[in-house]
């Protein structure tokens, strides 16, 4: 089997043109490993969409709760996430640039002090010279670690929130610190190039691209008596919600684009900020915030703490009597002109750790008044902590549930319109989903083309599901909780399940 370099990720999200596919690796590589090339590449627009993350929050005003007697919880203003696609050929430029940033930025930092303390978007091996690295749930162990081995001491713990972080990097000190990484004085042609597209954001809103050609997009379709042949074939669609059960591959190939649709192009006109979404982002946010982290691990190291950012979420640990002052640095260094971003004081979270009725106990405290909020727990990273026992906070098991309700109901609307005359819901890909019966990782194995009866192991794996990452979250947190804390939190899946099977069961055989 032909082995690909690790930029080359095929993407199947719907862009304008045809998307890459296997078959093209030799005619891409060549390339983008061409500077001169990607010097006078031309890039498309990004296509914009806004993600919107529903947030509830306590009911205050009316005091009305639930039949669980838990108080009943009202919607609250959604959390907007723009995201920004590249075309398949930009994506395939930004991700072999990102491997080339990659490698400088690991090598800037290799011997630094604070290497370990930054850990968003960086293959971490969990053992050094063995396979697997380092997820979430690793970085949080780690910060919770310390908590738990300093639990003599009274300690400070403030989460922060980089307000904005990708839309607020400054343009000059992006191109000053990705040079530095690359040990140049100035960009070099082929990185400005990227620089420029980046910083210089021109975009098409993707409901906009999809009704200026009247909702008809382009899907793959398999090709009448061949199991292996697929064709492009324009289809309307009803909407863009269907696109990835309808196979839809592009919104429109680009040369029709490029004759009759430009006027759809925008420009964000941004003068601080980088695309969130695009191969290389992630890896420009690192580069971009070395100096703060060189500074804070070095004052924060002073004062005999820990820090840890992951991404734009900061975690400092330290001791009581240092609050004020780390507090303060924190602001001050990330607005300053190393970083020149902003930090707000309802997104920088203080807590508490210390004993209480002979118990180690965290709780969050009020910043100006220093109030004490025993009930709320330290949160980082999905987790909580209240210095007895880690779990998964209960955003993520709300999310899954809600996953699984709509999944049921789908189910049942399609086994409802469905001409089969037994009406029954499809369950096996319900129970992979949703059940510990579909949570083991695995790799996938192929038939050959040659040989349909031959299986061969492929590239692509069978991830699991919400379960498998619980079950793992378990399994690392235990030296922590010192038992099945986590692993308790799912008892009530199984139930749930059959519970919702029942009830969509119901519906199929009323209609």
């Amino acid at each position: 089997m032909k082995e690909f370099e690790d930029w080359f990720k095929i993407k199947k999200y719907p862009h304008i043109g045809k998307p890459i596919k296997i078959k093209d690796y030799d005619r891409i590589s060549d390339y983008v490993n061409n500077p001169e090339k990607v010097r006078k590449h031309s890039f498309l627009p990004f296509i914009h969409k806004t993600i919107l993350k529903r947030k509830y929050r306590a009911n205050k005003i009316n005091l009305l709760k639930n039949p669980s007697g838990k108080r009943r919880r009202v919607k609250d203003n959604p959390k907007e996430r723009p995201i920004y696609y590249s075309s398949h050929i930009d994506a395939m430029v930004f991700s072999k640039y990102n491997s080339i940033l990659i490698e400088a930025y690991e090598k800037y930092i290799e011997n630094e002090p604070y290497n370990e303390s930054i850990v968003a978007y960086r293959k971490i091996p969990v053992v050094k010279g063995k396979k697997g690295n380092k997820c979430n749930i690793d970085f949080t162990k780690a910060a919770f670690e310390y908590i738990k081995i300093n639990q003599g001491k009274k300690l400070t713990v403030i989460v922060a929130d980089i307000t904005s972080f990708f839309d607020s990097l400054n343009h000059k000190i992006l191109k000053r610190k990705w040079a530095e990484v690359l040990n140049h004085k100035a960009l070099p042609p082929d990185h400005f190039n990227l620089f420029k597209t980046l910083t210089r954001i021109k975009y098409v809103e993707s409901a906009q691209l999809f009704d200026v050609y009247n909702q008809t997009v382009i899907v793959e379709r398999g090709v009448p008596c061949s199991s292996t042949k697929k064709e492009y074939k324009k289809k309307r669609i009803n909407s863009i919600k269907y696109f990835r059960e309808k196979n839809v591959i592009s919104y429109c190939y680009k040369d029709e684009f490029l004759k009759n649709n430009l006027s759809l192009i925008k420009s964000k006109n941004n003068k601080t900020g980088i695309p969130q979404g695009s191969p290389i982002s992630a890896t420009l946010a690192n580069i971009y915030m070395l100096d703060f982290d060189r500074v804070i691990y070095e004052k924060i190291n002073l004062l005999k703490g820990y820090y840890q950012r992951y991404s734009d979420d900061i975690i400092i640990v330290c001791e009581r009597q240092s609050e004020e002052e780390v507090i303060s640095l924190i602001r001050t260094t990330i607005n300053g002109e190393l970083a020149a971003l902003d930090i707000e004081s309802k997104k920088t979270k203080l807590y508490h750790f210390e004993m209480v009725d002979g118990k180690y106990k965290g709780f969050a405290i009020n910043e100006k008044t220093k109030e004490a909020n025993y009930n709320l727990p330290l949160n980082y990273l999905g987790f909580s902590f209240d210095g007895q026992r880690v779990l998964i906070k209960n955003a993520g098991f709300s999310k899954f549930y809600r996953s699984m309700k709509k999944a049921f109901n789908m189910a049942a609307s399609f086994a409802i319109k469905s001409k089969n005359p037994d009406k029954t819901i499809f369950k096996s890909r319900l129970y992979k989903r949703f059940t510990y019966k579909g949570a083991n990782r695995r790799l996938i194995f192929r038939p050959l083309k040659s040989n349909p009866k031959v299986y061969k192991v492929s590239r692509e794996f069978d991830w699991g599901n919400y379960l498998t990452y619980v079950y793992k979250a378990n399994e690392t947190m235990k030296a922590i909780n010192e038992n099945n804390a986590i692993r308790k939190q799912s008892r009530k899946v199984w139930r749930v399940f059959h519970k919702l099977l029942s009830e969509n069961e119901l519906k199929v055989t009323k209609n």
